[in-house]
Order: structure tokens, then sequence, then C-alpha cells
């Protein structure tokens, strides 16, 4: 009773198989290595010292655009009778007249929650330097992207009140 060559073949080609699977897969795992050594080290070389000289700014300005955002929104509805909010949200909210309005400010507002505590979160202990870091370097990426687009918004909602300033 021999082992037929189609069964030896088949036991072959399965250790063959799976020493490649193992390469591949120990392959894999140095290149996740390597590039969690990458990212490690970025993040250990910022300077926590201008992170935080810019955070609070960038908050403050989040704040601030937030609040134009609001008031501009509260001019226009005040000011014409074909007001229409694009946001499908905020439209429903206001729809619901001023109970609405009041939820809209509160989802308008509920960001800044989480953004306070990226913003002001320290490590007094000192064991956690990559962590904080990390937090640090999440809000300073957030508060650009978000700075950006609500002037964006604030801007664009007042481009035509600033025009008829300047036209009359």
């Amino acid at each position: 009773m021999g082992i037929s060559s189609k069964v030896l073949k088949f036991i072959a080609y399965y250790i063959v198989r799976g020493t490649e699977t193992h390469y591949l897969m120990s392959r894999l795992t140095d290149g996740i290595r390597r590039a969690n050594d990458r990212d490690r080290a970025f993040i250990m070389s910022l300077n926590l010292g201008f992170i935080d000289k810019v955070l609070v700014p960038l908050y403050a300005a989040f704040l601030c655009l937030n609040f134009l955002d609001v008031y501009s929104t509260l001019l226009a509805m005040k000011s014409s009778f074909d007001f229409h909010e694009l946001n499908p949200i905020a439209s429903a909210l206001f729809s619901m007249r001023f109970d609405g309005f009041l939820i809209a400010i509160v989802f308008k507002y509920l960001p800044a929650i989480p953004l306070f505590y990226l913003v002001f979160v320290r490590d007094s202990s000192g064991k956690h330097a990559f962590q904080i870091r990390m937090l640090r370097f999440v809000a300073l990426v957030v508060l650009v992207a978000v700075d950006g687009l609500l002037s964006y918004v604030v801007a664009w909602n007042n481009i035509p009140a600033l025009l008829s300033l300047f036209t009359h």
C-alpha cells in the first residue's frame, strides 16, 4: 500500500503553499512594524511648544466662525422672505421654528466639546507622551480643516451682504 503520486503532489503543494503564506505574512508583519515605527518617530518629533501656541487661536477661530455662521443665518432669515437653508438637517430643524433653531444651535456647537478636550488635554504624569502628542496632532489637523471649511462657508454666506455694502 503505497501513497499515490497524486497524494504526494497534494501534500507537497500545501507544504510549499504554507511556506509561501508564512513568508508573505512575515513580510506583511514587518512592513506594518516599520510603518508603526516611522509614524511613532514622526509623532514624537513634533514640537509641542509650537502646537500649543497654535491650537488655542485655532480653537478660538473655530468658535468665532461658528458664531458668524449662526449670526449670518439669523440675519438672512430675518431679512429675506425667500430664505432657503441649504443644509437639509438645519432646514428641517428651522421648519420647527424656535425649538428647532435651538436644537440646530446645540448641534452646531456640539463639536466644540471634544475639540476642547483635544486642545486642552495635558499629561501631568508624563507617562503618555506619545498619546498626548497624537491627540495634539489630531487636534491641529482637525482645526485647520474645520476652520478652513467654516471660513469658506462664512465668506460664501456673506458675499452678497459685503457686495451690497460696497455698491451703495
